[in-house]
């Protein structure tokens, strides 16, 4: 073999393991500032709610498609979560799929799937945001509400808390973004608004309401265009709402640019004094202009996997670089004052494109959980990287913690957060830049964090157990963070160093 042959080879392999990163690689930009400082008097939230992801009850499997999740896989499932902690999952419904495939009333319709979902996250104390996508609750076209429909929903809720003992469920979602022409709504305020105050007038007459309560407005944003749902929903339903919520969809260069946290604190100070919000639907999505190498690349993926709509996909999901990012946009909506991040999605076979019999699915999930059954192998069924961070930023981020102001030096897609409950601290890092960052991590007041674990997630150093769930990669590790560390968080990497006992 010639030396020119050998030297091909070599390139080839080279840009075999960088494609991935040079598919959305930007230029650096140098900063100055080398110093993470941490804040221990300093609280940005005092009670955390917590972090998890959204998990609906299978409607195309159970109904369309014969393939019900085997208790094999409903056990897979559990063994993972179980690691993962989460203490806030979203659940929403179609009441076709669930009580009125006729149009009448049948609470038991369809319940096997979503009550495997609902015990589990009762008895593990997950709070649990449930409501309805909301398409047969309104008429956009002459702006009415289907009052019977309304009636039936919270019979369903109630039926589900006191018949059922799904505690877990304390907040309700009516309608699905209402402020986008997509939804039921076509983001009529008035119309929305006239459904929920309808939905909590049935809640009260069942006298439900001392233990189900609204989360609202459920909107779409990428800008400030919607501030006025919150202080509408504020002036026009007040009490009745005890939590606020937003849904994001960012790019990947808005969020590493850090743009992203003014766009959530512009939110969350329109929340009431007293009132907490949080980020109930969190996923990337790729603009032609801002991000156009991923946005190509996203459709080119989507239509060549025989099973991935290609209308409503993230096909990055299963790439390493996505887990860093997530993780950097969990971090900036933590810091910025939002008690709960949920993920979308917990799984792709939850949901298609078209709610109907067809496999043009919603690829954003942690796995495919009906990947051996129907969609292309058992491989599909396997732990995305992406898990791996978002399954921490979730295990110790639990109910009641507190949150830690952090000083973070202005390095392109650096993050850092701090949490702590009881005597127990976790401290994440994120660089999601290209290169490596040499930071001192340190205190302003005196501290040190003993018998700490360590956990990394880079492309070629992620140490994961048998099950494929991430152990540390050093145990019995002494942070003293009065006098300092210095250390090199790499590009495109992920730390989290924590004393908690699991």
């Amino acid at each position: 073999m010639t030396k020119r042959n050998i030297f091909l080879m070599l390139l080839t392999f080279v840009i075999t393991l960088s494609c991935e990163n040079r598919l959305n690689e930007q230029e650096p930009i140098i900063t100055v500032g080398d110093e993470i400082i941490i804040h221990p008097s300093q609280i940005i939230n005092d009670s955390y709610i917590g972090n998890g992801a959204q998990w609906d009850a299978y409607p195309q499997a159970y109904f369309n498609w014969n393939s019900p999740i085997s208790n094999a896989d409903w056990q897979k499932m559990f063994t993972r979560l179980d690691y993962m902690r989460p203490k806030l999952m979203r659940v929403t419904i179609d009441s076709g799929w669930k009580y009125a495939a006729n149009g009448g009333y049948q609470p038991e319709l369809g319940i096997e799937p979503l009550a495997k979902i609902l015990q589990y996250c009762t008895d593990n104390n997950i709070v649990v945001m449930f409501g309805d996508w909301g398409g047969k609750m309104v008429n956009p076209s002459n702006g009415t509400i289907h009052q019977t429909n309304l009636r039936n929903a919270a019979r369903y809720a109630d039926y589900l808390i006191n018949t059922r003992g799904f505690t877990c469920i304390k907040y309700y979602n009516m309608i699905n973004e209402p402020n986008g022409n997509w939804s039921s709504t076509a983001g009529n305020y008035d119309l929305w608004l006239n459904a929920t105050n309808y939905f909590y007038s049935q809640l009260q007459s069942l006298g439900l309401t001392s233990k189900l309560q609204l989360v609202a407005p459920d909107i779409a944003v990428w800008d400030n265009n919607y501030l006025a749902w919150i202080s509408n929903t504020e002036r026009d339903l007040k009490d009745k709402v005890a939590l606020y919520d937003i849904h994001t969809y960012p790019g990947q260069n808005f969020v590493r640019d850090k743009l992203y946290s003014n766009l959530l604190k512009s939110y969350a100070d329109r929340v009431p004094a007293g009132k907490k919000i949080v980020l109930s639907e969190l996923g990337f999505k790729y603009s032609p202009s801002g991000d156009t190498k991923l946005y190509n690349e996203n459709i080119t993926r989507s239509n060549a996997e025989a099973f991935a709509s290609n209308e409503d996909s993230n096909m990055f999901v299963k790439d390493f670089f996505y887990g860093v990012d997530m993780a950097d946009a969990t971090m900036q909506i933590v810091n910025a004052g939002y008690s709960g991040t949920v993920s979308w999605m917990l799984d792709d076979a939850m949901h298609n494109t078209n709610g109907d019999s067809g496999k043009d699915l919603k690829v954003w999930g942690f796995w495919n959980i009906l990947g051996e059954e129907i969609f292309g192998g058992a491989q599909e069924e396997e732990i995305r990287p992406w898990f791996y961070t978002s399954s921490l930023l979730s295990r110790y981020m639990q109910t009641g913690a507190k949150v830690h102001k952090v000083t973070i030096p202005g390095k392109r897609g650096l993050n850092a957060i701090t949490v702590t409950q009881g005597d127990k601290t976790m401290i994440a890092i994120v660089n999601t830049g290209y290169p490596d960052y040499k930071i001192k991590l340190k205190s302003d007041t005196p501290l040190t964090i003993s018998n700490a674990k360590k956990f990394v997630y880079e492309n070629l150093n992620r140490p994961v157990d048998q099950n494929g769930l991430p152990v540390p990669s050093e145990t019995n590790v002494t942070l003293d963070l009065g006098t300092g560390m210095d250390m090199t968080i790499k590009g495109q990497s992920f730390v989290l160093f924590t004393n908690f006992d699991y």
